[in-house]
C-alpha cells in the first residue's frame, strides 16, 4: 500500500470520525444555535466562542501534550510498558489541582472574564466539560495508535450526537412538556447555561465509554521517567498555547483591544465569530488529517525514504485543501444559509480565514522534524514568536482598521511560523518539500476563486448554478491532479508499515 493510500485510510478513520461528528454538530449546532438560540445580537454568541476558546486553551495545558509525548515513547522497549500509566497519571494529578485552583479563586476568574452578569454556575459547568476531555484525550490517543477504528469512532460519535440531541430537546422538547420551562431560558444568559450543560452531559458519557482505558492507566506508575517525558512535552504546551491564542483567541483580544464596554465589543463580534465557525470546514479537515498523520510520521520515523514519504504527504495535503478552499469560497452564498440572517455581515472575511487555516496545517505538517528530533524547545521559540506577532498585530491594527483586520492578521501569523517552521526543519533535519508545485497548486485555488466570483457577481448566477459551475472547476482541478501526481507516480511511495 503507498503512504498515501494509507495516510487516507487513517485519516478517514481516526480524523474522519472525529470532525464528521463537528460537521454534525456545526450543521445542527452552530445553525441552531443563530437562527434559534442567540438571535437577540447581545454578543453571547462571541461569549459562547470565548468560554469555548479558554477551553481549548486550557485543555492544550492540563494534557501536558501527553497525547504526542505518547505516541513517541509508546516505542521504545525502555518506556513501552511505563508511558501510559505515567502520562494518565500526570494528567489526573495536574487535572485535580487545577479544579482545586478555579474553586479558590472564582472572583478573580470571573472579573478577568468581564462578563456582564453571574457567570459562575456557567464557569463551573466550563470547567467540568474541561475536566472531562482532558481526562479523556489520552484513552482517544491510546485508540488511535492501537488502531481500534471501531471503538474510537463510536465513542466518538456517540458523545457528539448526544450534545446536539440534548441542545434540541432542551430548547424544543422541554417547553412543549413542560411551559413553564420556557421562563428558566428566556435570557441568553440562562440559554448558554443549556448549551453548556448538553456538552457536559456529552462530555461525560464519552468518559464513561472510555473507563476500560482509564482503568488501564490506573496501574502501579514508574514516577522516574516523569522528568525526561516532561522534557520533551512541556514546550508542546507552549507550542498548543501559542497555535490556541492565534487561532481562537481573536474574541478575548477584542473584548480588551475595541474602545467600548466588554459586552459592547462581544456584539461587534458576533458576525466575526460567525465567519470564522464558516472557516471551520477547511479546519475540520487539518484536524482530521493531523490525526491521521501524527501517529503515521512517528511510525514512518527512521525509514530509508522517510523525507520522501513526508514531502509527499505535505503536497497532498495541499491539493485537498485547494479543492476544500474552491468548493467552499464558490459557494459561499449557500453555505452562509447555514448562519441567522443577522450572522452574514463578515462572510467577505471567510476566504482569508480559509487560507489562515490552510497555513496552520502547513506548519503542523513541516513541524514534523522537531517531534522526531526531540527539539521541542525550538518549535516552543517559534510558537511564540508567532503569538507575540499576533498580539503586536492586534494592538496595532484593531484600533485603526477594526474587526476585519483580525482575519488578515491571523493569515499573516500563520504564513509567519510556517515559513519560520520551514527554514528551521531544513537546518535540522532537511525534507525535500515540493513547494514550487504546492504553491502552484495555492495559487490556481485562489485565482480560480478571485476571476469565478468576478464573472459570477457580473452574470447575478444563483446559488445552484455556482455549485455547478463550481463542481466543473473541481474536475478541472482533479483532472489536472491526477495528470500531474498520479499518472507521474509521485504518491507511490511505499508503506511497508501498512496493515491491509
Amino acid at each position: 500500500m503507498s503512504i498515501i493510500a494509507s495516510l487516507a485510510k487513517e485519516t478517514m478513520i481516526y480524523g474522519l470520525s472525529y470532525s464528521l461528528g463537528r460537521v454534525i454538530n456545526f450543521l445542527l449546532v452552530t445553525s441552531y444555535l443563530t437562527y434559534r438560540v442567540f438571535t437577540g445580537e447581545d454578543g453571547y454568541f462571541a461569549i459562547y466562542q470565548d468560554l469555548y476558546f479558554y477551553i481549548g486553551l486550557l485543555l492544550g495545558v492540563l494534557t501536558l501534550r501527553m497525547e504526542t509525548t505518547y505516541f513517541r515513547y509508546v516505542s521504545e522497549d525502555k518506556y513501552a510498558a511505563a508511558i501510559y500509566p505515567l502520562a494518565t497519571q500526570a494528567v489526573f494529578w495536574i487535572s485535580f489541582f487545577f479544579a482545586a485552583g478555579i474553586i479558590v479563586g472564582e472572583k478573580h476568574i470571573l472579573n478577568f472574564l468581564n462578563y456582564e452578569g453571574d457567570f459562575s454556575g456557567h464557569l463551573y459547568i466550563a470547567l467540568g466539560i474541561l475536566i472531562c476531555d482532558v481526562l479523556s484525550s489520552l484513552p482517544f490517543a491510546k485508540l488511535r495508535y492501537e488502531k481500534r477504528p471501531r471503538r474510537y469512532a463510536w465513542i466518538k460519535l456517540s458523545g457528539l450526537l448526544l450534545n446536539i440531541v440534548l441542545v434540541i430537546f432542551f430548547f424544543e422538547c422541554l417547553p412543549l412538556f413542560y411551559p413553564s420551562f420556557i421562563d428558566l431560558i428566556s435570557t441568553s444568559s440562562q440559554k448558554l447555561y443549556m448549551v453548556l450543560l448538553a456538552n457536559l452531559i456529552a462530555s461525560l458519557l464519552s468518559l464513561l465509554l472510555l473507563q476500560k482505558e482509564i482503568r488501564t492507566g490506573l496501574q502501579s506508575v514508574n514516577w522516574q521517567f516523569l522528568r525526561p517525558v516532561l522534557k520533551y512535552s512541556w514546550p508542546l504546551i507552549l507550542v498548543t498555547l501559542s497555535y490556541t491564542i492565534i487561532q481562537n483567541g481573536y474574541t478575548s483580544f477584542l473584548k480588551y483591544i475595541l474602545p467600548g464596554e466588554s459586552l459592547d465589543n462581544l456584539k461587534m463580534s458576533d458576525s466575526l465569530v460567525a465567519a470564522t465557525r464558516l472557516a471551520v470546514i477547511m479546519n475540520l479537515f487539518v484536524t482530521a488529517f493531523n490525526y491521521g498523520v501524527e501517529p503515521f510520521f512517528f511510525r514512518y520515523a527512521g525509514k530509508k525514504n522517510s523525507g520522501e514519504a513526508y514531502a509527499s504527504i505535505s503536497l497532498f495535503f495541499i491539493i485537498c485543501a485547494g479543492a476544500i478552499y474552491i468548493f467552499t469560497c464558490l459557494n459561499l452564498g449557500l453555505f452562509a444559509n447555514l448562519l441567522g440572517p443577522s450572522y452574514r455581515n463578515a462572510l467577505n472575511l471567510v476566504p482569508i480565514l480559509l487560507m489562515g487555516n490552510i497555513f496552520a496545517g502547513m506548519y503542523t505538517n513541516m513541524s514534523v522534524w522537531y517531534k522526531l528530533s526531540d527539539r521541542t524547545g525550538t518549535a516552543a521559540m517559534i510558537s511564540m514568536l508567532g503569538m507575540i506577532l499576533n498580539s503586536i498585530l492586534f494592538i496595532i491594527l484593531i484600533p485603526r482598521y477594526g474587526i476585519n483586520a483580525s482575519a488578515w492578521i491571523t493569515f499573516t501569523v500563520y504564513v509567519f511560523i510556517s515559513a519560520l517552521s520551514y527554514l528551521q526543519g531544513q537546518r535540522n533535519m532537511p525534507i525535500p518539500y515540493h513547494l514550487g508545485r504546492m504553491f502552484a497548486y495555492l495559487i490556481f485555488s485562489v485565482l480560480a476563486v478571485y476571476l469565478t466570483n468576478i464573472i459570477f457577481s457580473s452574470l447575478g448566477l444563483s446559488n445552484i448554478t455556482r455549485m455547478i459551475t463550481s463542481i466543473g472547476i473541481l474536475m478541472m482541478y482533479t483532472y489536472w491532479v491526477y495528470h500531474k501526481e498520479v499518472l507521474s507516480h509521485r504518491f507511490q511511495i511505499i508503506d511497508h508499515n501498512s496493515i491491509l
